[in-house]
């Protein structure tokens, strides 16, 4: 019998990173992967520009600050696969600057950056558990600026960059992370954080590298092995200081 394809999930992954990233691992790894949007029509395009290029994609809805529509995605992927193998939570925003009022700027971004992405990943941990490619593995998309060693070292090129809400909410969902990789350790679970780098997005009005070349730690985290690190917080130069 041959082996199952292995799966992964991509949240937010219609454009930027994520797309960048369901394109490399069915391009270079042979994944099926389900490509999270929040919005269908968005989604289905960029689904279809991936199967245009022979790739094994399908659109997947789900807005990540809402738990209806997560329930729903769970269950349309355990109906058709039953598993997934890996979980990458990409989907985020950084609102800054664009929200003038303090308490609906706080509320908004850790209601995706965080909440949803504790959200989606508790709703998947059945899935993960079904993997057929083990071990299970779960990849957070960070940033530096969500480090609080970095903040707290003078002199630093990101100490002072601005963001107030967006670095908060970065930090917290580090701890997401590491609580995760805590529980999962003894199951032997790969469970890390990844700060891509400056990318041209549309969360930091496309200043950086080209979104079109996945970061090859994103790949390198969601391809580990048994002997891969969990518990970990890395971008391209190694290991990143929480």
């Amino acid at each position: 019998m041959p082996t199952p394809q292995p799966v992964a999930l991509i949240t937010g992954a219609n454009q930027g990173i994520g797309l960048a990233t369901a394109r490399a691992l069915a391009r270079d790894y042979g994944y099926h992967i389900f490509l999270g949007s929040r919005n269908p029509q968005n989604g289905q395009q960029a689904a279809s520009a991936l199967q245009l290029e022979g790739l094994s994609v399908e659109p997947l809805t789900i807005d990540i600050t809402s738990d209806e529509s997560i329930i729903r995605a769970a269950t349309e992927v355990e109906e058709k696969y039953g598993y997934i193998d890996v979980l990458i939570n990409n989907a985020g925003i950084c609102i800054d600057g664009v929200v003038s009022d303090f308490r609906t700027l706080y509320q908004q971004t850790f209601d995706t950056n965080v909440i949803g992405s504790a959200a989606v990943t508790e709703a998947f941990i059945p899935l993960l558990s079904n993997s057929v490619h083990l071990p299970p593995r779960i990849v957070f998309i960070s940033s530096t600026l969500g480090s609080l060693s970095v903040r707290a070292t003078p002199g630093n090129k990101w100490a002072n960059t601005p963001l107030s809400a967006y670095r908060c909410s970065k930090a917290a969902l580090n701890m997401v992370c590491l609580n995760y990789a805590a529980r999962l350790n003894e199951m032997d679970w790969k469970v890390n954080a990844c700060c891509p780098g400056s990318v041209a997005t549309n969360i930091n009005g496309y200043y950086g590298k080209d979104a079109e070349r996945c970061p090859p730690n994103i790949l390198r985290l969601a391809t580990l092995g048994i002997d891969g690190e969990t518990g970990m917080f890395s971008d391209e130069e190694g290991v990143v200081g929480w």
